[in-house]
């Protein structure tokens, strides 16, 4: 074992939180409590008083309004980052530097050179990270992957995405400058979609790509579209809009030689399948695919990976591959 499979292999695992905004209130932050084996032990926010009030609802021992004092804390282990995309480099750099593993929220940074930056921190240090794609960890979605690998669907032959929502005016101030979150609710949203792809089929090459800001509100692009070669083998389809005037729309279709599979990545949903010459289209068998802790399932293999008793469902590599496919497609606007 290494050092930090050593430290962890039979201890409870002590997190503290860097920016424990919303995406830590019932996605992430409880389910480091109920996971066996783990506890969060401390809290950060710029706005003490946020902390404070976070930490009093979540039964969490100690807060902080600074980094450096909750990296300082002997009683924590490791180190989730959680503030918006334009802070993770900085923030994840200084956990590198106190020696202490990390998990950091996707799309792990706000830029491509963000990421490779934060892998080549944490390569230099010797401690691991795993960036937070946790939809490689839901139940729906591995579903998807088994199918796959198993041959059910045959040779796939395309793949379309496509996503419609009057979200962009909406979705809050920070998202609309590029500075903090490196392009607004593409990279948000899409990374999600991209990464899970990856997840699937590996890495993605795009033949063509189209960005804009239709709404003119905001400067990040609120339309993009784009298709992508699977190592030359089939395409896929990608379409973002997200200044629609109609109602919301999502699906994601896999088209394989002997049938098709469809779902949507981010309504709650069941795999629909309808295979070749079949009179109707079926379900998946019903499962509980979602949890209200949606990060559950992918932070027990980080903490496992922490223990050196699994491998890694989401990567840096990937993240890094995804945030350069993201970037091809926003500079062809």
């Amino acid at each position: 074992m290494n050092e930090v499979t050593d430290k962890f292999h039979n201890d409870v695992i002590r997190w503290g939180i860097l920016g424990c905004g919303d995406v830590t209130e019932i996605k992430s932050g409880p389910a480091l409590q109920k996971i066996s084996g783990s506890s969060l032990q401390a809290v950060m926010r710029r706005d003490i008083d946020k902390a404070r009030d976070y930490a009093r609802r979540h039964d969490v021992p100690r807060w902080y309004g600074h980094a450096g004092d909750l990296l300082a804390d002997p009683e924590i282990d490791a180190v989730y980052v959680a503030s918006p995309p334009s802070a993770h480099l900085e923030l994840g750099r200084l956990v590198a530097q106190a020696g202490k593993p990390c998990y950091v929220e996707k799309p792990m940074g706000a830029s491509a050179p963000d990421a490779q930056g934060l892998i080549d921190a944490f390569g230099r240090a010797g401690h691991p990270f795993y960036p937070a794609f946790y939809r490689r960890g839901l139940r729906k979605f591995r579903k998807v992957g088994e199918i796959l690998e198993s041959g059910a669907l045959g040779r796939v032959e395309r793949v379309r995405y496509r996503l419609a929502s009057n979200q962009h005016l909406t979705c809050g101030n920070w998202r609309l400058d590029p500075a903090t979150s490196g392009g607004g609710l593409f990279v948000d949203l899409g990374s999600h979609v991209l990464d899970i792809l990856d997840f699937w089929f590996g890495s993605l090459e795009m033949t063509e790509g189209l960005s804009e800001n239709r709404s003119g509100v905001g400067q990040v692009a609120d339309f993009a579209r784009a298709s992508l070669s699977v190592r030359g083998q089939f395409r896929i389809e990608i379409d973002f809009d997200f200044n629609s005037t109609g109602e919301h729309r999502e699906e994601m279709q896999i088209v394989g030689e002997k049938g098709t599979l469809t779902f949507a990545v981010f309504n709650l949903e069941p795999l629909r399948w309808e295979w070749c010459g079949a009179s109707s289209p079926g379900r998946i068998p019903d499962e509980d695919f979602s949890s209200a802790h949606v990060q559950q399932g992918l932070l027990e293999n980080v903490m496992n990976c922490f223990r050196g008793t699994a491998e890694p469902w989401a990567t840096p590599q990937a993240a890094l591959r995804t945030w350069k496919l993201m970037e091809r497609i926003l500079r062809s606007g």
